[in-house]
């Protein structure tokens, strides 16, 4: 049976512009449902989702519902959105996300791939070997992979491949025999309070895989968790069932080889950052428990080629214009928004390049995540040279007037290396400004700074 068939025809998203209902909302249209839907953010381009044949717009409207027969809403729409409020009034049935995700993978053998750090990676590395191998995975991932035709696809083979968020339990609502738990850090404190909250999220997402599944741990998963697992569940651990041999870095990414009991090969994997090593070796085992055997699937990873915005090298900047970037300056893109990840990433670009000044214009991501982590934000933006501060991105927050007092807050604790440089969307000037020839420059926030990197590195192109 078609899982995707069993949904209504005509469908409503509201919220597309988000890394997963978007996607989704794409699957289904070419699955060959009627699909509407609409985004408020401002950095929403309706016009993308309208040339794939959805009837996609700006703003929330009760009229914008039409003559859908099912609401599909993303965890950030709240319950007194206008057209989650016109669906409830025509009783028309709403799911969330996750749940029309869940619905969709049901009739396939599920892989979902979580973590609080690393799981879109890994997400897309999964799926570009078990395509690479002519496996024909169905696959939906949170980002823009670049190995991938699409964010999403449906695929004629047995496995789908899916990212699974841990925020608002969405992870909980999906269909999967094989689960991958990259990392489990503190995260989401306005969703699961502490870490014991977010320790026991995952334990209930490992805790839903039937008799005979697959549970794979990465290397941040802390070792003394107890897992409540169904009788038969087989656990792979990143660093014992598969680890890193003879591993070395150059100008081009990463080499060695993967040996242990679930297999041994050598590999070519063209990424930036150690972390990714790890990303590596969780997905050989996810794929492996998809019976591709490891010797067959690490030949697959020499090309893959990352996910946009994850780590994402663009280069280096050519011609000398004002109001431009130097020439010379080295461009990377990342999604970073935790501590963790801002550590990661200044790890990476100093191993990468040696002796260069590391530049980070960095955007905090939601009020209540910058309060949350304010001493650390502190302690991980001081590993870079200079450290240029966007104005934080206000989403899902309940004190949004406190923004501008936790920026400042931020900069007298990040100490003399950190400025200002104002709403991400406007900064170009200001950050250009503060680069000199052969800084590496890394825009990192999860915010409507997508977008600036690639700015800063098309405002020097040229001869």
């Amino acid at each position: 049976m078609n899982a995707a068939r069993e949904l209504p025809r005509r469908i409503h998203c509201v919220g597309l512009g988000g890394g997963g209902l978007g996607p989704l909302a794409g699957l289904l249209a070419a699955r060959g449902h009627e699909v509407s839907g609409s985004d408020a953010s401002p950095t929403f381009a309706p016009e993308v989702l309208l040339a794939r044949g959805i009837a996609a717009r700006s703003g929330h409207d009760a009229r914008h519902v039409g003559r859908a027969e099912l609401l599909v809403r993303s965890a950030a729409v709240p319950e007194d959105n206008p057209e989650v409020a016109e669906a409830r009034r025509r009783a028309l049935p709403v799911l969330k996300y996750s749940e029309a995700l869940g619905r969709v993978m049901a009739s396939r053998r599920g892989v979902a791939v979580a973590g609080t750090h690393g799981k879109t990676t890994t997400t897309a590395l999964v799926a570009h070997v078990l395509r690479a191998a002519g496996r024909s995975p169905g696959w939906i991932v949170g980002g823009r992979p670049l190995s991938l035709p699409d964010a999403a696809g449906w695929g004629t083979g047995e496995h789908f491949v899916a990212e699974a968020c841990e925020y608002d339990l969405s992870f909980l609502q999906l269909d999967y025999e094989v689960a991958l738990v990259n990392s489990v850090a503190v995260d989401h404190l306005d969703c699961f309070g502490d870490e014991r909250g977010i320790q026991a999220a995952f334990r209930r997402f490992a805790g839903r895989l039937p008799e005979g599944g697959v549970l794979v741990l990465g290397r941040d998963v802390p070792a003394g968790l107890d897992w409540p697992l169904a009788d038969g569940v087989r656990v792979w651990r990143v660093g014992h069932d598969l680890r890193l041999a003879d591993t070395c870095e150059d100008a081009s990414g990463f080499s060695g080889r993967v040996e242990g009991p679930a297999g041994r090969a050598s590999f070519r994997l063209p990424q930036l950052g150690r972390h990714n090593l790890d990303n590596l070796l969780a997905a050989l085992l996810a794929v492996k428990a998809c019976g591709l055997p490891v010797e067959e699937a690490a030949t697959h990873v020499e090309s893959f080629r990352g996910v946009g915005r994850r780590l994402q090298d663009l280069g280096e900047t050519a011609a000398l214009r004002a109001p431009s970037v130097p020439r010379g300056v080295r461009i990377v893109d990342d999604f970073a928004h935790h501590p963790d990840a801002l550590r990661a990433a200044a790890g990476a670009l100093r191993a990468r390049w040696p002796g260069r000044r590391v530049v980070a214009a960095f955007q905090p991501h939601q009020v209540s995540r910058t309060a949350d982590f304010l001493e650390a934000f502190a302690v991980e933006l001081r590993a870079f040279d200079e450290a240029l501060l966007c104005d934080i991105f206000v989403a899902r927050d309940r004190e949004p007037q406190r923004a501008e007092e936790l920026i400042e807050a931020l900069l007298a604790r990040t100490g003399a290396q950190a400025r200002r440089v104002g709403p991400a969307r406007a900064c170009d000037a200001a950050v250009a400004a503060r680069l000199r020839p052969g800084d590496v420059c890394v825009v990192m926030g999860a915010g409507d700074v997508d977008g600036l990197a690639a700015r800063l590195a098309g405002a020097s192109a040229g001869p």
